[in-house]
């Protein structure tokens, strides 16, 4: 016999009720398909893991190697998997349209991401992730590929294509739990965002000088060695040149502060060997050689060290050659740059003056 139908006004049977609430449980297929995304949203939170990691590396402090770029740039690319796949789990649970979207939309994303990072020149920042995204992509491929050719095999079967064909009956409260976990998926990526600047700025904030010498003071002390040399020069007829040359030692203090040499070379106008010879065997400088050189030129080094605000001492190496001019070449040790670099005026009324690695504005 046939029930009679429910009046209006009145409430549902319990039994209509209970099929309502409880609907028909997802097949095996889904509720793998359900753990491949979960595997998948671990997987990509690991490789992002992974790959802040290997960024702190080019942290050097002192230089701005564009990390905040770089940390940004990853963070845009792999950080939409975990809400995608974490709501693509969740609506496989219900089936229907919205299912197969982020379910489309979860596997789309692992193609992009691949393809970016595996592509130098589809990278959002080319210049600034040009050293190590590819080896992201290939890790990202490892750990996401053999999940998504699973995923897209179960996909096809017939009872996750009959899941996903039929609707829920109800979808406010998902709709609630959806827009919350976006929500708190914004909120985490500002939050990391700028967690990644800041710490990038951080992290090119250079350091307290810890090197053995700064720079300030020693094109001086170069200066003072030549004055110390010709003041022993009876009539000293002055200099024809003066070269300074400032060039990078190719290496950064620990600070990360970049370390330069100065070379300073003045031509004399009269030969002078002889009383450069006492003049560097007396007193505070120390005579190293004075002989003959393979070309038969005469060559007088030496040595003039001075003292510094630290335990450490400051010695220039100077020599004198007359091939194929009389001149002074004097050599600093390698200095770390803490401010704009000094120009002094040159002595001995040279009549050319030539400075190269510095800027002297009123000088060149």
């Amino acid at each position: 016999m046939k029930p009679l139908l429910t009046p209006p006004g009145l409430d549902a049977t319990p039994i209509e009720t209970a099929l309502r609430r409880n609907p028909a449980r997802p097949p095996l297929s889904v509720r793998t398909l359900q753990v491949l995304l979960l595997a998948a949203t671990a997987a990509v939170a690991a490789l992002g893991y992974l790959t802040w990691r290997d960024v702190h590396a080019y942290a050097w402090p002192g230089v701005d190697n564009g990390l905040a770029d770089r940390g940004l740039a990853y963070l845009l690319i792999l950080a939409p998997a975990v809400p995608v796949n974490l709501l693509a789990a969740l609506w496989l649970g219900r089936g229907g349209r919205r299912a197969q979207l982020y379910l489309s939309a979860a596997g789309a994303l692992v193609l992009v991401q691949t393809v970016l990072l595996l592509t130098p020149s589809a990278m959002p920042l080319e210049n600034t992730m040009s050293d190590g995204q590819a080896t992201v992509g290939i890790r990202l491929l490892i750990a996401t590929g053999p999940l998504v050719f699973a995923g897209a095999w179960i996909a096809t079967s017939a009872g996750a294509r009959a899941w996903l064909g039929a609707g829920p009956a109800s979808v406010r409260r998902m709709v609630s739990i959806e827009t919350a976990v976006w929500c708190l998926a914004l909120v985490l990526v500002f939050g990391t965002g700028t967690g990644v600047h800041q710490w990038a700025q951080a992290a090119a904030e250079p350091e307290a000088p810890q090197g053995e010498y700064t720079e300030e003071g020693t094109w001086a002390r170069l200066e003072l060695a030549v004055t110390e040399t010709t003041d022993a020069i009876p009539d000293f007829q002055g200099f024809t040149t003066r070269t300074l040359d400032v060039t990078p030692c190719g290496y950064t203090t620990p600070a990360g502060l970049s370390t330069y040499r100065y070379d300073l070379t003045y031509e004399l106008r009269d030969a002078a060997d002889e009383a450069i010879a006492s003049r560097w065997a007396a007193d505070d400088f120390a005579l190293t050689y004075d002989g003959e050189t393979l070309e038969d030129t005469r060559l007088i080094a030496a040595e003039r060290t001075y003292a510094t605000e630290g335990d450490t001492p400051y010695t220039v190496t100077l020599d004198y050659t007359e091939d194929p001019a009389p001149a002074l070449h004097l050599q600093s040790p390698c200095a770390e740059r803490t401010g704009t670099p000094e120009c002094l005026e040159p002595q001995g009324d040279p009549i050319k003056d030539t400075i190269i690695g510095i800027t002297c504005p009123r000088l060149n």
